[in-house]
């Protein structure tokens, strides 16, 4: 019995105990953390049991949505997606070191919403072993909200979640990088507008097409600052015609200034 397979069974418990006979609502991301909460709660409970809610906004990935819903369908589960509205609150767009906080607050207070206040439900975040407090603010509004985090109650890391999604055959998804939303290219203390919004999701989309696979698009105001791996920095520094074709493609969408940072993707870039 591995490390990893005890935390399994410890998890199994959790669920069962928060649980008990309601149903539970996991809010489901997309990303591994969520996916292996949802696949542990399944297994858990019964798909019956269990619903999944993707929050969607202009701060959304598009591609996670799908790959959402399909992971979702993979499980059996039924997922809903709801329509939130962060980016229609001042305390959000400002983004301030709280930005994560209000957005915490303003999904699950929609997810909740969504099954009326006295609904017999327990509401499960992916939140997990490896995540600092310290440097998540959201954190305290899950805690405000009676919001459970039955992977890190259960001691799970990144790589245990990575280690138990590969063993039960999500071999891609357990290598996935992680997809933080889109609010996150943009600085803290710089305002956080629709525009903006679309501009990183359309050059994100270019990026993709081109054939990047770990990149972020760092944006500071109308300059672009893109952000590579190795293999990535290697293609687009040895390809003149597919800088041209990316410098023109974004002035297009709105940036004035296309660079490249010449920090690895991971560095901290």
């Amino acid at each position: 019995m591995t490390v990893a397979s005890d935390k399994e069974r410890r998890l199994q418990d959790i669920i069962k105990d928060l649980a008990k006979n309601k149903t539970a609502v996991v809010a489901f991301s997309g990303g591994v953390d969520s996916s292996l909460l949802l696949m542990e709660t399944v297994k858990a409970l019964g798909y019956e049991r269990v619903i999944a809610v993707t929050a969607s906004s202009p701060t959304s990935i598009l591609d996670e949505l799908s790959e959402a819903e399909e992971f979702a369908a993979t499980l059996g589960a039924g997922l809903v997606i709801v329509e939130t509205q962060e980016c229609n609150e001042p305390e959000f767009i400002r983004n301030g070191p709280r930005r994560c906080y209000h957005c915490k607050r303003i999904r699950y207070e929609a997810i909740r919403q969504l099954f009326g206040k006295d609904t017999d439900a327990v509401f499960f975040d992916g939140t997990q072993g490896d995540d600092d407090p310290l440097d998540r603010p959201g954190f305290a509004a899950l805690a405000e909200l009676g919001i459970h985090t039955p992977l890190r109650d259960a001691g799970l890391t990144k790589k245990d979640v990575r280690l138990l999604l590969k063993k039960a055959g999500f071999d891609k998804l357990a290598v996935k990088t992680a997809q933080p939303c889109l609010a996150t290219r943009i600085p803290q203390g710089a305002p956080i507008t629709l525009d903006t919004l679309d501009r990183i999701r359309l050059g994100e989309s270019l990026l993709k097409k081109l054939g990047f696979e770990q990149f972020r698009l760092r944006t500071h105001g109308t300059w672009a600052r893109i952000v590579l791996d190795t293999e990535g920095f290697k293609k687009i520094s040895s390809d003149q015609r597919m800088r041209r074709l990316i410098c023109k493609e974004f002035k297009k969408i709105g940036y004035e200034k296309v660079t490249l940072d010449l920090e690895e993707y991971g560095s901290g870039a």
